[in-house]
């Protein structure tokens, strides 16, 4: 059976008009959180997935085909959206790998994939799609 941990794991979410950062990455056997918003208390905390949650969450990132997605995803916005948010993800697990941006723009699965982190680590993100 294959490790059900990543080799390497970062996440980052960022929205600047709210002031608002989620970062997760995975640091020796866990992954460490960073959340800090102005409406909330800043979260700092380290965060152990057993097996199964690990497992579960990559046959999830599998149903949303993230391994597909481009390495940027880039909208200058005048009237059309609201400026601020940027994420990045780096993933390497088993012989699978995703590197990828966006400021103002997301891939399709975008949405699934922030649920499917909620579900691993149990923390709310305060994602706004706009």
């Amino acid at each position: 059976m294959k490790e059900s941990h990543p080799n390497q794991f970062m996440v980052s979410y960022e929205n600047k008009n709210r002031n608002y950062l989620f970062n997760l990455k995975w640091d020796d056997n866990h992954l460490v959180l960073k959340q800090f918003s102005d409406d909330q208390l800043d979260i700092q905390e380290n965060i152990t997935p057993n097996t199964s949650e690990w497992l579960d969450f990559w046959h999830r990132m599998d149903d949303i085909k993230i391994w597909d997605w481009y390495e940027q995803y880039i909208m200058t916005c005048l009237d059309a959206c609201l400026e601020g948010d940027e994420w990045e993800i780096h993933i390497m697990y088993d012989d699978l790998r995703i590197e990828s941006y966006g400021a103002n723009s997301y891939p399709s699965t975008f949405r699934e994939f922030v649920q499917s982190l909620e579900e691993l680590t149990g923390v709310v993100i305060e994602f706004i799609q706009d």
